[in-house]
């Protein structure tokens, strides 16, 4: 039994060896082939049985000399802390112009109603930009995932934030950050059980995510393996190293892989510096939140006790210090403001006033902050009207924020939210959506949709174009008119009328002869111009010649009894009458 298994496993390795020689002499023929079909086909047998090289980029993306390469994460460079820019967007301006968008986010965390309205909807990949057609299944699959999302995964109710906090959360550390980071938890077999908002200040870009950085020659000879061990990376799962960290009281407290983790920037840098982070918005309005935060202490000083007095008043001449003193409270009791603010020196000399005022600088400090707000919203793409910052009757209302109320905001939210949500819905599609099905797509709508008004208007201009009443009927689920089947349009109307007129003789150029009978036309249809002059010397008139007589000949019979018949008739009459 034992050789006959021998024979047959030697007869198995025989037959795959000239199955591959018959192969490869088929793939040379394939390749030398004068039909496209036959080449095609030889090079994708080719691409998979070529050995395939691992090919790794040669340019290194971070500094990995950087200090402090030996905590086991990178830091984001810049001088600014986390901490010191979540204060930053606690300033009124940056608050509302963050709060305005988390808001306008949230409109899109529920399934759209209706196509007028704003939401987001489950759907099939389009293919080739063609959108797909759901069946009843696909429809189930859509119903599933979108319960999934609102409720944060397969949790209770309870213990999950819904996907409208949710949003609010990552939006509102991206605007602050430009980081956003959201955890995927999975279950033992590896599925995607739910999804949360985490604190994305506390997270970094791990060192083991540039491991290949650390490979490099020359990083090697000038010490960077000092800083970085291999064996302090955690262990490759899938081929992957851990790519982020949490830190806290800057030590490591937890390591994510790549799928474990959503980690977005939405202003990235090619900088090897930047070590893989990108730069908020915050980071770039520092001297404009600085110069915000300068001007409201000057007002708050201005208007609180101990700012500087408006004038002093001088008294004339010399006065002993009770009498000095005695005025002093009855002036200071008449002009005192509020809080004991605006106290006015009096000084023992001629009754006299210096006024301490400069020229009045209210314009050009309301010209001042404004154009703050402005800066600051320009940053952020966001008009500042949508933040309740009235601009339309300021002298400075031009330039950037020219045109109506509407069109800003519309061009706001193009520039502004669209990328926003656009953003948004790459990270949760990446993350959330193609692990669960990959078919499908979570797609935020109703952003630059039309209203009911907007689509009727268009509706109207179509019916008067090329759309059929009908055909708009249609589309609004309505029955058919009986004459809705033309479109509005006069033009074609007018041609349609003169087109009926000419098939029931309504028309011009038609003739009658003496009995009553349409004439030919002497234009014969579909001659050409050529053709005309050869005709003119034969009457058509004589083709018809020949048959009217025949007709003639055999009805003349019943033609004689019918006047026969007819005379007797009038003659009865006459005699009768008679």
């Amino acid at each position: 039994m034992g050789n006959s298994y021998a024979k047959q496993l030697d007869a198995i390795a025989l037959a795959e060896a000239k199955l591959k020689a018959k192969r490869f002499r088929t793939l040379e023929k394939a390749l030398r082939s004068d039909s496209p079909e036959d080449m095609i086909k030889a090079t994708q047998v080719f691409n998979q049985i070529q050995p395939k090289v691992e090919q790794n980029p040669k340019a290194f993306f971070i500094d990995p000399l950087e200090f402090n390469s030996n905590l086991g994460y990178k830091d984001k460079p810049f001088s600014l802390t986390y901490t010191t820019l979540k204060r930053m967007s606690k300033t009124p301006i940056i608050n509302s112009i963050i709060k305005t968008r988390k808001n306008q986010v949230a409109d899109f965390a529920e399934p759209q109603e209706n196509k007028y309205s704003t939401g987001f909807v489950i759907r099939k990949k389009p293919k080739f930009g063609i959108e797909q057609k759901m069946d009843n299944k696909d429809r189930k699959i859509a119903y599933a995932i979108t319960e999934f999302i609102l409720k944060g995964g397969n949790v209770s109710q309870w213990e999950h934030d819904d996907f409208d906090t949710f949003i609010r959360k990552i939006v509102d550390d991206s605007l602050t950050y430009d980081q956003l980071t959201f955890e995927c938890i999975r279950n033992r077999r590896g599925q995607l059980e739910s999804f949360m908002a985490t604190d994305a200040a506390t997270f970094r870009m791990a060192d083991s995510f540039f491991d290949k950085d650390y490979d490099n020659v020359f990083f090697q000879r000038n010490g960077a393996n000092i800083w970085q061990d291999r064996n302090d990376f955690g262990p490759k799962v899938h081929g992957y190293y851990p790519a982020y960290v949490q830190v806290y009281q800057n030590v490591k407290v937890n390591e994510f892989y790549p799928w474990e983790l959503c980690f977005g920037v939405r202003n990235p840098s090619t900088s090897i510096y930047a070590n893989g982070y990108g730069c908020s918005e915050l980071e770039e309005l520092i001297n404009v939140v600085t110069s915000m935060l300068w001007g409201d202490e000057y007002n708050r000083r201005f208007f609180s006790q101990g700012s500087a007095p408006k004038g002093l008043l001088r008294i004339k001449g010399t006065n002993n210090e009770a009498a000095l003193q005695q005025f002093k409270q009855q002036w200071q009791s008449m002009i005192t403001g509020v809080m004991q603010s605006w106290k006015t020196p009096v000084v023992e000399a001629d009754v006299d006033w210096i006024d301490l005022q400069k020229n009045n600088r209210d314009m050009e400090y309301s010209a001042w902050m404004e154009y703050l707000i402005k800066l600051s919203c320009a940053i952020y793409s966001i008009d500042p009207s949508e933040i309740g910052w009235d601009i339309s009757r300021s002298g400075g209302n031009g330039g950037l924020f020219e045109g109506s109320q509407e069109q800003r905001l519309k061009h706001s939210k193009d520039k502004g939210l669209y990328p926003l949500l656009k953003f948004l819905q790459r990270k949760i599609n990446k993350y959330i959506i193609e692990q669960i099905n990959p078919d499908f797509e979570l797609v935020f709508v109703g952003l630059n949709g039309l209203t009911i008004e907007e689509e009727l208007d268009m509706d109207i201009k179509k019916v008067g174009s090329f759309m059929t009443v009908n055909e708009a009927r249609e589309k609004y689920e309505m029955k058919p008119l009986e004459f809705g089947d033309v479109p509005t349009n006069a033009t074609l109307i007018q041609n349609k009328n003169a087109e009926m007129m000419a098939k029931q003789g309504g028309g011009q150029g038609i003739e009658m002869d003496e009995n009553g009978n349409v004439k030919p036309s002497s234009e014969p249809k579909g001659k050409e111009p050529d053709a005309e002059e050869e005709d003119e010397e034969q009457n058509p008139f004589d083709l018809y010649a020949e048959e009217n007589d025949e007709e003639d000949t055999n009805k003349g019979g019943l033609k004689e009894t019918f006047v026969k018949a007819f005379d007797n008739f009038l003659n009865n009459e006459e005699n009768g009458s008679n």
